[in-house]
């Protein structure tokens, strides 16, 4: 009987991820096309507050403890700067800034939680993930004063949540791939919004971030799901050893 009743809900919880992906997709898709024509209004904003929504309610749903926290929180200041990013006054460029920025914050704190000590080959792509934030803040030094201090900061923070994901301990690299992605999301935003126009350049940076997103929540999930993993497991720092 329980194991009916196990296979029952395993059932509709696999109907119900389906639906999340589903909805996920078709605003993500409904989104990048009305972007794609220079549709504006309320309507599209909603749109693209949608898939991370979606995100966000699978983290309340499937997440505990510690580390739901920390992704709702990622959620939320995604959240909120998709929709300040959205609208079309320009002064609210440095509030949606300063919104992803808490979301990576909240991000790393999750991330170095779990992190253990780099081997050899992740000193390397941790130098390289240096490296790759030195050349971004040269690049963008001739942007305005008043935004160029903001912009380094949150090139640190995005690119120490970069580091956090590679050391986090998991089967796959698919936390890594996501923050990789989101990096390349603000790059793309970055250098067509300062540096030079690039064709497309709002749909590829938004595709990259939708994609970004749902790999690291998926991720997230398959590390830190609450239904894998104990309360104990979950508010320990080593991931998957109790704390006794």
């Amino acid at each position: 009987m329980k194991r009916s009743q196990g296979m029952e809900m395993n059932s509709a919880e696999t109907t119900q991820n389906r639906w999340f992906v589903l909805v996920f997709v078709a605003a993500a898709i409904a989104f990048l096309v009305l972007l794609a024509i220079d549709v504006a209004g309320v309507g599209r904003t909603v749109l693209k507050a949608i898939p991370v929504g979606t995100l966000m309610v699978l983290v309340l749903r499937d997440m505990r403890g510690f580390v739901r926290v920390c992704l709702a929180g990622a959620m939320l200041g995604s959240l909120c700067g998709d929709i300040l990013l959205d609208l079309p006054s320009q002064s609210l460029f440095i509030f949606g800034l300063l919104a992803f920025l808490i979301a990576h914050l909240f991000y790393n704190v999750l991330f170095f939680r779990y992190a253990k000590s780099p081997d050899g080959n992740e000193k390397v792509i941790m130098a390289g993930l240096v490296f790759f934030a030195v050349v971004m803040i040269w690049l963008f030094r001739g942007i305005t004063p008043a935004l160029y201090g903001p912009v380094v900061v949150y090139i640190v923070v995005i690119i120490a949540m970069s580091i956090g994901a590679l050391l986090v301990p998991s089967e796959n690299r698919l936390l890594l791939w996501g923050a990789f992605l989101f990096v390349a999301s603000d790059f793309v935003l970055a250098v067509n919004k300062f540096l030079m126009t690039i064709p497309h350049g709002r749909v590829v940076n938004i595709t990259l971030y939708f994609i970004a997103q749902f790999v690291i929540i998926m991720a997230a999930r398959s590390i830190w799901g609450g239904r894998k993993m104990s309360h104990g497991e979950i508010l320990s720092p080593h991931g998957g050893e109790t704390v006794h």
